[in-house]
């Protein structure tokens, strides 16, 4: 009995210490320490379109290509420069080049049956081993491959997994909001993810036109739409964070997949280099990613070619800046009076980026983290924490993004989330393991007298 005392009381000091250690690292930590690093793959190569993980080789005139997408594809077409189609099974179809060698021949997956989804395209020009050995060179067959479909073994997220379900806001304000869209918006089902932007930031800017200032602390823990009332009944300011959560918020009741991004970078929490929020949306026409940010009015922006730009590429372009023929598609209002353009105020415009681009090229210098969040979209908890006690979702957003789902982070500097994590990790799952070896310790006597 004294041994076991004095487990307990060994045990209990141990808990005691990793409470304190937990609230400690929390209450102490860096705001933008808590950034996970990953690829550029993983944000903007969903597991909606489909991804070549890697080939194998059956013999030398026979490969195997082993394809991941969210649709489980029975069967596929594949044609050769246009003509001579196989037929594939399952999402590891096996089919075979051409004969000849040093030729560049284009080969054409279509899931089967028609329309299923997009084709893959592949181009692959073969060197045999033979023709290696004949020019004095050992080496095996070789096959030299391009596609036009993302290739490797990589974290993958459907585009779903970005869209919050907004389950704390109430059924009956989701009506409400579904009714605005409809009615006052003017959002209808078969409208093109582009008709739909360009409605929503209209009405959007117009509601919000007096908005722009301070947010109050209950804007951190109250959810969009009471944000958006605020807003729009001049009872409460908003920054680009409150105009960022507007947006994703009707966005996503719009159909439109949509998620949060801001852009950080802060030296012990007081020393601010970049600090910005914006949003991404999903156009399904493209199966790209488009950077959006209502608080400047830029619906989206493309290159020369019509195909929409998302945040990393900004970014890289800024360092470069390589913004020439890049443009804007912007809604002409009251911050854009002087923007040159034919059409006059209160008109939706293309313009060269050049021309409206400045909140760019300041917040997305070299120093900039961008940070990509998952739902839900509450804010972060910053210096006041009663809100936790405000709010359920508030309190288990950040709780589950302090622990379980880091915000995933894309930068040109290494980051310190993995060793945050890995430290948060370590002092939680310690507590917890302690808390059930003291429980056990507790109750094991109890049990043997009962038994």
């Amino acid at each position: 009995m004294k041994l076991r005392n004095r487990f307990v009381m060994i045990f209990s000091v141990l808990l005691t210490v990793l409470i304190a250690a937990n609230i400690w690292y929390f209450l102490d930590r860096e705001w933008e320490a808590s950034f996970y690093p990953t690829s550029y793959a993983t944000l903007y190569y969903p597991m909606d379109v489909p991804t070549i993980q890697r080939w194998k080789k059956k013999s030398q005139r026979e490969l195997q290509v082993f394809f991941s997408w969210k649709k489980n594809v029975k069967q596929w077409q594949i044609l050769c420069d246009g003509k001579n189609p196989q037929i594939a099974d399952g999402m590891n179809p096996v089919f075979k080049i051409a004969d000849d060698e040093m030729t560049l021949h284009t080969y054409t997956f279509s899931p089967l049956p028609e329309g299923s989804g997009p084709d893959a395209e592949v181009t692959l020009r073969f060197y045999s081993k033979e023709f290696y050995a004949e020019r004095g060179m050992q080496r095996n067959d070789v096959y030299i491959i391009k596609s036009n479909v993302p290739y490797g073994e990589f974290r993958q997220y459907p585009v779903k997994y970005w869209v919050d379900d907004y389950r704390y806001v109430s059924d009956k304000d989701l009506i409400k909001v579904n009714q605005l869209l409809h009615d006052n918006v003017g959002i209808r089902d078969d409208m093109s993810t582009f008709e739909k932007m360009e409605k929503l930031t209209r009405f959007l800017r117009r509601k919000l036109k007096n908005a722009r200032g301070v947010p109050k602390d209950d804007f951190r823990w109250m959810n969009p739409w009471l944000i958006y009332q605020e807003m729009a009944g001049g009872t409460g300011k908003g920054w680009c964070t409150q105009h960022g959560q507007v947006w994703t918020f009707f966005a996503n009741r719009a159909g439109i997949p949509t998620r949060l991004l801001l852009g950080a970078r802060t030296q012990d929490n007081d020393f601010v280099y970049t600090g910005h929020t914006w949003a991404e949306s999903y156009i399904k026409e493209q199966n790209r990613w488009a950077f959006v940010d209502l608080a400047h009015s830029h619906i989206y922006i493309t290159n020369k070619h019509g195909l929409v730009l998302n945040t990393a590429e900004l970014l890289h372009l800024n360092q470069v800046d390589a913004f020439d023929s890049t443009f804007a598609r912007i809604y002409k209002d009251w911050e854009w009076t002087n923007l040159p353009a034919e059409s006059g105020q209160d008109s939706i415009v293309t313009v060269p980026f050049v021309d409206c681009n400045r909140v760019v090229k300041n917040e997305f210098s070299s120093h900039a983290i961008i940070k990509y969040r998952r739902p839900p979209n509450v804010e972060d908890v910053r210096n006041i924490y009663t809100g936790l006690l405000k709010d359920a979702t508030y309190l288990w957003g950040n709780l589950e993004r302090y622990l379980f789902k880091p915000p995933l982070a894309y930068s040109f500097y290494p980051t310190e989330g993995k060793r945050t994590y890995f430290i948060r990790w370590i002092l939680f799952y310690s507590m917890v393991l302690n808390t059930f070896i003291l429980f056990g310790f507790w109750s094991a006597p109890k049990i043997c007298r009962k038994v």
